[in-house]
């Protein structure tokens, strides 16, 4: 049975996704992978400032090693011009002294006892010092030895010392030479330390005892100036300083050769000043533009989409208006005609047998000037309803104009139209509208025509 329900015997189709959520879907990956890409990008920024600030405390205490190394040439040099006869005159010694900027010197041996001071003190003289200062013992081993802060065995006061040994014809040396803690021209090497306006540069020994520091401090132990940054750089190399009165990130350093370490402790504040501010807020006000611009894309694609959607569905009613009776729902004359040009078409194709039924109804006329034209439209419906019901699915059924009703037949023999029209009649007679003077149901009269080569006019024409 053919009507135009047209969907009624067609498998549902499995539903696809739609553009506007696959639209969507891409627009959130996309949003997420740059949500990710700036937040990684952030946490770039700051691990590479933090890698910068790591390399310049590293560089900071390069600069320290390659300074007592420099220095340590220039005792060297002077060492082997002044202090290579085999008696050394405390004299000579204090002239040296003088040009290294040396507070005081002493020499050894080659055995390890003291030959001369400067100044010259007695009770030092022929004195095994080396195990009681481990500088002179690395000095002895032909390497550069730099002591923390210590009391000079010479001049009596804190200092740090310098030791290396140089060769004479008359055995092998040590010259060390007697520095205050920030009379090595260290101040200026750790007031250049870092750049940042707010700061803390700490030079140290090993015992925490401070050579030189940016700014100055009055302690002279790096515990009793800043004692969180003592127990951040116990923990690490560097990072954050827990308990500092504002959050702050150091690193520390080790001074080569030494047993020095070089600190700086930075404000967060500024160290990050950089990426932070607006200058971190950048970024996501673009994301929030790129959202907006996203959103507003979907937005227009998706009423596009829907404007689309709207404009087929009424061009597809529009196209069923066009070829559908719009009293009974069948096919009308148009429609009828275009069927059965394809029907014929495929039968002259196939060599197959084309059937029409011309269906007219008795005495309609009289019902509609009795009943009135809505008990007209009535036996028209109910006609239409005996089609569907009497008909096969493949048939094609409709309207063709007034009282006049048409039915394709494909592949039908003379004796299949023949039935079928018999089918028809008895549907129609077994109709009841005895409101409108049709107790014995709805008489048709019933025309058919079959053939193969037969044109579409010719058909209907001999089923007329």
């Amino acid at each position: 049975m053919t009507d135009m329900s047209v969907d009624a015997g067609r498998r549902p189709r499995p539903r696809r996704s739609s553009p506007t959520l696959l639209a969507s879907l891409a627009l959130l990956i996309l949003l997420g992978v740059l949500a990710v890409g700036i937040v990684l990008t952030q946490q770039q920024a700051k691990s590479h400032v933090q890698s910068s600030f790591a390399l310049r405390g590293t560089a900071s205490a390069q600069a320290v090693s390659t300074y007592l190394n420099e220095q340590a040439s220039r005792e060297r040099e002077a060492a082997n011009r002044y202090l290579a006869s085999p008696r050394v005159s405390p004299t000579s010694l204090a002239i040296v002294a003088t040009t290294l900027g040396s507070a005081g010197a002493l020499v050894l041996d080659d055995s390890g006892h003291v030959l001369a001071t400067a100044p010259a003190t007695a009770r030092l003289q022929g004195q095994l010092l080396a195990p009681n200062l481990p500088d002179l013992g690395v000095a002895e081993q032909g390497q550069v030895g730099v002591s923390g802060i210590v009391t000079s065995p010479v001049t009596g006061i804190s200092a740090t010392s310098i030791a290396v040994s140089f060769h004479t014809p008359h055995g092998t040396r040590v010259i060390s030479a007697d520095y205050p803690a920030s009379g090595l021209a260290l101040d200026a090497l750790v007031d250049h330390a870092i750049s940042y306006p707010q700061h803390e540069v700490y030079l140290t020994d090993g015992h925490g005892q401070i050579i030189a520091a940016s700014p100055k401090v009055f302690g002279s132990t790096l515990g009793a100036a800043d004692p969180w940054l003592v127990t951040a750089a116990r923990q690490s190399s560097n990072g954050p300083v827990p308990g500092a009165t504002t959050p702050t990130t150091f690193t520390a350093a080790g001074v080569p050769g030494t047993t020095w370490r070089m600190l700086i402790a930075v404000p967060n504040s500024r160290l990050y000043a950089s990426i932070a501010g607006w200058t971190r807020y950048i970024p996501w006000v673009i994301f929030g533009l790129v959202t907006m611009l996203g959103v507003l894309i979907v937005v227009l694609f998706a009423r596009l989409l829907a404007d689309r959607a709207r404009l087929s569905a009424l061009s597809r009613r529009m196209e069923r208006n066009a070829q559908t009776d719009s009293l009974t729902g069948l096919y009308n004359r148009r429609a009828l005609t275009e069927h059965l040009t394809r029907a014929a078409a495929r039968a002259r194709r196939h060599e197959e047998p084309l059937s029409v039924l011309m269906i007219d109804l008795d005495r309609f006329k009289q019902t509609n000037d009795t009943y009135g034209h809505d008990a007209g439209d009535q036996v028209l419906c109910t006609v239409a309803d005996c089609l569907r019901e009497a008909l096969r699915t493949e048939d094609v059924y409709g309207r063709w104009g007034g009282d006049e009703f048409l039915v394709v037949l494909p592949h039908t023999e003379a004796e299949g139209a023949s039935a079928a029209a018999e089918r028809l009649r008895a549907a129609a007679r077994g109709v009841e509208l005895s409101e409108i003077g049709l107790a014995d149901g709805i008489s048709l009269c019933v025309g058919t025509a079959t053939g193969v080569h037969t044109s579409p006019h010719d058909l209907v024409g001999e089923a007329d």
